[in-house]
């Protein structure tokens, strides 16, 4: 016997029992998941139903791209006659969920079911746009009664069924024996096709808790720690959880630092982890605690928070930074604080990426990730730490490493890393160790950060898996608070890479289009888009003119970073700048001179070049990285030193050292955020964690801007006449995954 519900609202029906979705008696379209969502959206009627309820819900342990949810979301809207700007039923609540609006009545009723025979499909969900189910599959053909039948299967049936068994087979030899062409073809650091489905890769979500750092895994693959940051803030808390799924034991309470669980011991019996202020990446201190909880114990200080650990948990390996000398050395270090020695170093331009180190199994070698050439790609090198030789693994010329941990069988690494030619969230792969080959394990729209940590037989690891999105929003200059929403986007990526004003009061953006980013425009309403500049290529960074003539941005169309220059209408696209390492444009008040930002051997500076491109002119040798021109086009404002020695700079346009520089607090962000404001008497950059902050040029504290979210901010622009504001709001939703049988 089955509970069967029935839901009805106005001349609509959801029959639970039959799995249909009824109007006036006649049965609606509605695929499989969507019929799960809108029913767990009517069981809720009147309350929000967050997205990672909905997630547990409908696709419970599975992981799934956020896209799946707007889809299906939109199909159910179709199905009802509604649109998204003119919601009947279903209400969107931006950034949190959705709930169901209407009257709802529901009873229930008693079903007989008799099952004698069960079909299983596997599905794969993949973003799309149509409204089917995703991958193309829509069942919503499937009915109860050809999913509950009791009459045996005809004779055509089973020859039906014996094509399908036959055809998948052989569908099966010839995609075996493409990928052993295309292994046997492939040559040293060329990137393989992804994992096979027939691994059956299996991904778990450890926590659902959405603001998890970093991550690290058990050798028996039975516990995991991770650092679990609060929302708003930048205060952490560090923890332990099982992946069997067991509640989690909080092992340090949230304190205004930084916790970086770094390794398992080998016995299972302590915790490595470091401890910083916020962004003191190089000045960390490394502690163990008991695994189960306990009083730490403090091994070293002084050291970069992104230290590993070595196998024998004897010595520590990690990065040391000279500004001076504009290198950066790798550092070993006894837990005892004794035998330190530098084993190799690179100078500017070529810097290690710091929290990509690895050890050998047997402890003879250390793995990195490190910038090769103009453009600052990413490679895979090891040093025999005896010697201090060193090995290039791979050529594959990614845009990004995050992280590297050593196959224990030392045949290979799992790496987190970014693939070049296209805007892809990072991924994980396989690395072959002797040929620098690449394979793919995973290959969806989700986020891989810098957490990556293997169990003792390889077989599993532990990953943070971020979903983001963003979207624009615009709001009166004096009430910040009475925002609206412009742009809804699924892409996940309208504005997080700039946004700007046009003198009419157009909003220019970026947006981001299957693996490319490209710029847009729109008018207040958010109701006429338009794209201005081709797929293919990375166009961000967007500044208009005041003379409303051109766009300017950063684009990588020549195959290096570039400053380009178009047309509003998206017409007569030229590039400005050569020599590559160019960035972040922005228009001096007369429209006819660029001020940006040029990276060499590591250090940025301000330089400026006519809009008809030519010879550029570095405006001052002090660093300054995001440089933006005061509105009487007199100054320039940008970001000075690194890390704790961060200031805010002022330079005269000119040329020549600082005229004033500004102190900052720990959590500042200049990352493509100094703005100066309309009446150029204070300068704006955003917060870390939440918000803006404000520094007025005549000196003072700074202040946070009111009026804003308390949520992190990706871009803050006012209109030129200052009496608007647009600024881009921002989710990222962070948690620990176990993957197995990825080999």
């Amino acid at each position: 016997m089955q509970n069967r519900q029935i839901y009805s609202f106005d001349d609509f029906r959801l029959d639970t029992g039959n799995r249909q979705l009824l109007r006036d008696g006649k049965p609606l379209p509605l695929s499989a998941k969507a019929f799960d969502l809108l029913q767990t959206l009517l069981a809720h009627k009147g309350r929000l139903v967050e997205k990672d309820e909905l997630f547990n819900a409908v696709w419970r342990d599975r992981i799934v791209e956020e896209s799946n949810l707007t889809v299906h979301v939109s199909q159910i809207r179709k199905a009802l006659g509604e649109s998204r700007n003119n919601p009947r039923y279903i209400e969107t609540v931006p950034g949190f969920g959705y709930r169901f609006v209407g009257n709802v009545s529901d009873t229930e009723d008693d079903e007989l079911v008799i099952e004698t025979r069960t079909f299983s499909r596997i599905t794969v969900e993949n973003e799309q746009t149509n409204g089917a189910e995703p991958n193309g599959h829509d069942d919503s053909f499937l009915t109860h009664e050809s999913k509950h039948r009791s009459l045996p299967a005809s004779a055509a049936q089973r020859h039906r069924v014996l094509q399908i068994v036959l055809g998948s087979a052989l569908v099966l030899l010839v995609i075996g024996l493409v990928f052993w062409r295309l292994d046997v073809n492939q040559n040293r650091g060329a990137v393989s096709p992804p994992v096979s489905a027939e691994r059956q890769t299996q991904i778990k979500r450890l926590t659902s808790k959405g603001t998890v750092n970093y991550g690290a895994l058990s050798p028996d693959g039975n516990f995991f720690a991770y650092s679990l940051q609060e929302r708003g803030n930048s205060r952490t808390s560090l923890w332990l959880g099982q992946t069997d799924g067991n509640s989690d034991l909080q092992l340090l309470p949230a304190s205004q630092v930084t916790y970086n669980p770094r390794s398992i011991s080998a016995d299972g019996n302590w915790l490595y982890y470091t401890a910083s202020e916020p962004r003191g990446f190089d000045s960390g201190t490394l502690y163990k605690i008991p695994v189960l909880g306990g009083v730490p114990q403090k091994l070293l200080s002084g050291i970069s928070v992104f230290a590993v650990v070595s196998p024998d948990e004897k010595q520590i390996a990690f990065v040391r930074s000279s500004r001076k000398k504009k290198t950066e050395s790798l550092v070993l270090l006894g837990l005892d604080g004794s035998e330190e020695r530098e084993i190799t170093f690179r100078a500017a331009g070529h810097l290690f990426n710091d929290f990509s180190l690895t050890w050998s199994p047997d402890g003879r070698m250390v793995a990195f990730a490190a910038e090769v050439g103009n453009e600052q790609r990413r490679e895979i090198f090891a040093v025999n730490i005896a010697d201090g030789s060193v090995r290039q693994i791979t050529s594959l010329e990614w845009i990004n490493i995050s992280r590297i941990d050593w196959l224990r069988d030392s045949s290979g690494f799992a790496t987190v890393a970014r693939a070049k030619n296209g805007f892809a969230a990072n991924q994980l792969w396989l690395v072959d160790y002797e040929s620098g080959k690449a394979q793919k394990v995973t290959n969806d729209l989700q986020h891989y950060g810098s957490t990556l940590s293997l169990s003792a037989s390889s077989n599993e690891l532990v990953a943070v898996q971020a979903i983001v999105e963003s979207n624009i929003w615009i709001a009166p200059a004096e009430d910040l608070a009475n925002a609206r929403q412009l742009t809804f986007g699924s892409s996940g990526h309208e504005g997080w890479h700039g946004i700007d004003w046009s003198p009419d009061g157009r909003i220019i953006y970026t947006a981001r289009v299957d693996q490319s980013l490209t710029l847009w425009s729109t008018d207040t309403s958010g109701e006429n888009p338009k794209q201005l500049t081709s797929a293919g290529f990375l166009d961000q960074r967007p500044s208009m003119t005041p003379d409303g003539k051109y766009i300017v941005f950063q684009s990588n169309r020549s195959g290096a970073t570039e400053i380009w220059r178009v047309n509003p209408d998206g017409s007569d696209l030229r590039q400005i700048t050569s020599g590559g390492k160019n960035s972040l444009p922005h228009s001096m008040p007369d429209g006819r001179t660029i001020v940006y930002t040029h990276n060499s051997e590591g250090v940025n500076s301000a330089w400026r070049v006519s809009i008809e491109g030519g010879n550029a002119v570095q405006i001052s040798d002090a660093q300054c990285s995001n440089a933006r021109v005061s509105p009487d086009g007199n100054f320039v404002a940008c970001g000075s030193g690194e890390g704790e020695e961060s200031r805010l700079a002022i330079l005269a346009v000119t040329g020549g050292q600082p005229i004033k520089l500004f102190d900052v607090p720990a959590t500042h962000n200049f990352d493509y955020s100094i703005r100066w404001t309309s009446d150029g008497k204070s300068i704006t950059y955003r917060d870390w964690a939440n918000g803006v902050w404000s520094q007025p040029v005549n000196g003072g504290e700074p202040t946070r801007i009111s009026g804003l979210p308390a949520e992190k901010l990706y871009t803050f622009e006012s209109s030129l006449d200052g009496k608007q504001a647009a600024f881009t709001r921002g989710r990222e939703v962070r948690d620990i995954v176990l993957i197995r049988n990825f080999r």
